[in-house]
């Protein structure tokens, strides 16, 4: 199944990310087939024809095992492995309607082969015929729930939405939430128009198991996005009733604060969603954005900005949170708190070029020089033909009396400019100010003179 895997991965970025295929799984029937207990008594130029097409297809000669599988029938039709066979071969040559005949032959015979069923899903897909493709999973789910994520995606495609959501509930019910399960359950509720079905549902669920948080957070979601925020502040405050330390219901109830100007409450409530291991971060990454706007509006609230990020851990899928907090900062010219938090954030974010560029800049700024110098040797190893990388590495080794050094970085920086001749000066004045404090007045002098007279052109 791997080759449809493949296949399958490329079909879902043609559909946006429709899918989230498993097809790890090895046959588990007619793959180990005892080929001669299921050919059962047959004649010898039957067993040479049968036997042929398998070298056939071996070799990847499709065609050829078909013309044997076909001579193979018309001495015997009976045994059901041909039509497996056959199926097979035409899947291979992309005649999928041809292969999907065969399949749903040997379902007749074996209506439950797992193996058959994934086939013959493998042909439907492949050819966009969701529906088919729905009648096969739902007999795939039996053997693995994690069918299930393909099978809530194909309601999805179907915009059986009403579905699709309950089969993700059952999903999460028995597997537990994760990114992708979130993910694709708010995806799916954002297309329900009329929510109630969905609503009592999970009312009932809350009522035969008031401990289950899950039930309690969708319910909450199905309210927000139907703008009943009251009825999602009640499910909160009763989740809370039913587990006072849920760290889930304050994901409710800080929006709720914030939005009825309750601050002091709404720190509260997002100093438990950031300080929990098992929240996400893109839901943390909400929370600190919905507080960035409101304290860009009630800018005395900083403080409690800055207190509330102190109970937020370090883990690198934090980075994300971190250097949000650090452009607000920047944006605020607040250098110390946005290098602050460009700093914690950075590990994950090093292939993001603007905030390097700016936490290295921060760096020099603040006459933080021997963080400057080893930021900007990494960054170089990773973008080695940009200036900018070299002008942050030349300064912060003049301040650390290395001249020889800063003049050669400097002199290799100079190569990659193009067409900026502000930046060629800020070369020149660097290389110059490096041969001055190295005891080079007339060098110094030279690059000082270089650097005015492209001033004079810029």
């Amino acid at each position: 199944m791997i080759k449809f895997c493949r296949h399958i991965g490329f079909c879902l970025v043609l559909l946006g990310g429709a899918l989230n295929m498993a097809f790890s799984q090895e046959p588990q029937s007619l793959k180990k087939l005892e080929i001669l207990d299921d050919l059962g008594d047959v004649s010898d130029a039957f067993r040479e024809s049968f036997f042929e097409a398998l070298k056939q297809r071996a070799i990847t000669n499709y065609d050829k095992a078909i013309i044997a599988l076909e001579k193979c029938i018309s001495v015997n039709p009976e045994p059901i492995v041909l039509y497996y066979e056959l199926g097979r071969n035409y899947l291979e040559l992309k005649l999928f309607d041809r292969a999907a005949a065969n399949f749903k032959k040997v379902l007749e015979e074996k209506p439950n082969d797992r193996y058959v069923l994934e086939l013959l899903f493998e042909v439907y897909f492949t050819q966009r015929k969701y529906s088919e493709s729905v009648d096969v999973v739902e007999k795939l789910v039996a053997f693995d729930n994690m069918y299930k994520e393909q099978l809530a995606n194909l309601y999805f495609l179907e915009t059986r939405y009403d579905d699709a959501l309950r089969v993700v509930d059952e999903l999460i019910e028995e597997l537990g939430l994760d990114a992708y399960r979130d993910k694709l359950r708010k995806k799916i509720a954002l297309k329900i128009s009329n929510p109630d079905s969905q609503i009592t549902r999970l009312q009932e669920k809350i009522a035969t198991n008031p401990k289950e948080e899950q039930n309690y957070i969708n319910l909450i979601y199905l309210y927000s996005q139907n703008n009943d925020i009251d009825k999602a502040f009640e499910t909160a405050q009763s989740l809370l009733k039913e587990k006072p330390k849920s760290k889930l219901a304050h994901l409710a109830l800080y929006k709720f604060y914030l939005d009825t100007n309750n601050p002091d409450e709404a720190v509260k409530s997002m100093k438990e969603v950031l300080s929990s291991n098992k929240i996400d971060e893109e839901s943390k990454y909400k929370v600190i954005n919905d507080f960035l706007i409101f304290v860009d509006k009630n800018p005395n609230y900083e403080s409690q900005l800055i207190e509330v990020t102190n109970v937020f851990s370090e883990d690198s899928g934090n980075s994300k949170v971190f250097t949000e907090i650090g452009n607000y900062f920047y944006e605020k010219d607040k250098k110390e708190l946005a290098l602050n938090y460009y700093e914690r954030g950075i590990k994950d974010n090093v292939s993001n070029f603007g905030i390097l560029r700016k936490m290295l800049l921060l760096q020099l700024d603040l006459k933080r020089y021997e963080k400057a110098k080893v930021g900007s040797e990494l960054a170089i190893e990773m973008y080695p033909s940009q200036p900018i990388l070299y002008l942050v590495s030349g300064v912060s080794l003049i301040n650390l009396n290395n001249y020889e050094e800063a003049i050669e970085i400097l002199s290799i920086g100079m190569d990659y400019i193009i067409d900026d001749l502000k930046m060629e000066s800020d070369f020149y004045d660097q290389i110059g100010d490096a041969y001055m404090k190295k005891g080079d007045p007339a060098k110094a002098e030279e690059y000082k003179q270089r650097s005015i007279q492209l001033k004079k052109k810029s």
